[in-house]
């Protein structure tokens, strides 16, 4: 009975020799990642994240791969390199000079991250372009490939916001640069294209044909945003006069715009049609009707109409419960299509890629579980 007695006195110390051990190494990580979260969501303001790590070295970056040239901004952390990022904010005027974009690149910096802003198409006029796909895959086979001085040599990240999570993505996906891309981070993405043009127009959502509509409240201003965005993809009046509707309507979302509907040509009431109509089943055939050019620019930033099966990376996503922009069920679906290598993250604190709402504690747990899960990617 003694013998039996002191064998487990022996196994419970040594579980708590074990617990303890444990627990020594992973509470100051998740107080890091609290620490990291913090900052995020303080953006320019001051925060803990701040106190504890050296702000970056900020400075200019330019490349050519393949002869294309590229240009960005390259964020240096003042502590140890422990990770290579690439980091895409979403449609943003001028955004490498956008206070909350320089302060979400500072943060990731201070992590330990050398972390680079790529300028695309979309910072000047507010519209993911096909194109982007290659500035992305040119700017992180820059990164991956270029040797800065005390910067380990490992697979890099590729953090996107928003719409331009699609491009990222797809860039991710395509060889070589697929080899070279260790993780993925997204936040308020997409899946389908289509689905998000529904969400936008019709209010309305679903995870699969499955299942009955459900329906949430788009902020107004991204209907206009989207009509805007199209109409740069059309030449002649229609272009102009889209463009004054969507201009009217952003500044008054009641103005009255018949007079210049009337107006439209056929290019020009086919996106109208899209933008006008509130019935979900009617979106596949009226988007199917839009100018061939305008189509094909949709389709080729379309994850699930695009080969993924280069993507060979983990993806970390991160949606808002509520997003009023893109709902989340585009990031479920993304989830569902890269299988085991996606690790998805439904908060309620996120509206669209902003951290600020008050989450319940299990909300707070998953936010610190996903921060945590982000650094562990450094080396």
């Amino acid at each position: 009975m003694k013998k039996g007695r002191g064998r487990f006195v022996i196994y419970l110390l040594a579980a708590v020799a074990v617990i303890s051990a444990a627990a020594a190494y992973w509470v100051p990580r998740y107080f890091e990642a609290a620490w990291f979260l913090e900052d995020i969501a303080a953006g320019p303001s001051p925060s803990m994240w701040k106190t504890l790590h050296a702000a970056p070295t900020a400075s200019g970056a330019r490349w050519t791969v393949e002869g294309r040239a590229g240009e960005g901004d390259l964020y240096t952390p003042t502590e140890k390199i422990k990770g290579r990022m690439i980091f895409v904010p979403g449609l943003v005027a001028d955004a490498r000079r956008d206070p909350r974009v320089i302060a979400f690149a500072e943060t990731l910096a201070r992590a330990g991250f050398l972390t680079l802003v790529p300028q695309t198409t979309a910072f000047d006029g507010l519209k993911a372009n096909a194109g982007d796909i290659q500035t992305l895959h040119d700017a992180a086979t820059w990164l991956a490939d270029t040797d800065f001085p005390d910067a380990p040599k490992t697979r890099i990240g590729i953090a996107a916001l928003s719409y331009m999570a699609g491009p990222a993505l797809l860039a991710a996906s395509r060889a070589p640069l697929n080899e070279k891309v260790g993780f993925v981070f997204f936040i308020g993405g997409y899946y389908s294209m289509t689905d998000v043009i529904r969400f936008v127009t019709t209010r309305k959502f679903r995870l699969n044909d499955n299942e009955p509509w459900r329906e949430e409240s788009p902020a107004d201003y991204a209907l206009w945003a989207f009509l805007a965005a199209q109409a740069q993809g059309i030449e002649g009046p229609d272009r102009d006069r889209l463009i004054a509707i969507a201009s009217a309507k952003l500044k008054d979302s009641n103005a009255d715009v018949s007079a210049i509907v009337a107006t439209l040509e056929s290019e020009g009431r086919a996106i109208y049609a899209l933008i006008d109509n509130r019935d979900p089943d009617k979106v596949d055939a009226l988007v199917a009707a839009l100018p061939a050019p305008l189509r094909a620019q949709l389709d080729a930033l379309d994850p699930s109409k695009q080969d993924l099966s280069g993507f060979t990376a983990d993806a970390l996503l991160v949606h808002g419960k509520d997003d009023p922009l893109i709902a989340s069920t585009e990031s479920e679906k993304l989830a569902a299509a890269l299988g085991g290598r996606a690790h998805l993250y439904l908060l309620e604190q996120v509206t669209h890629v902003e951290v600020n709402r008050a989450g319940s504690f299990w909300d707070q747990l998953d936010m610190l579980f996903a921060g945590r899960r982000l650094l562990s990617y450094r080396e």
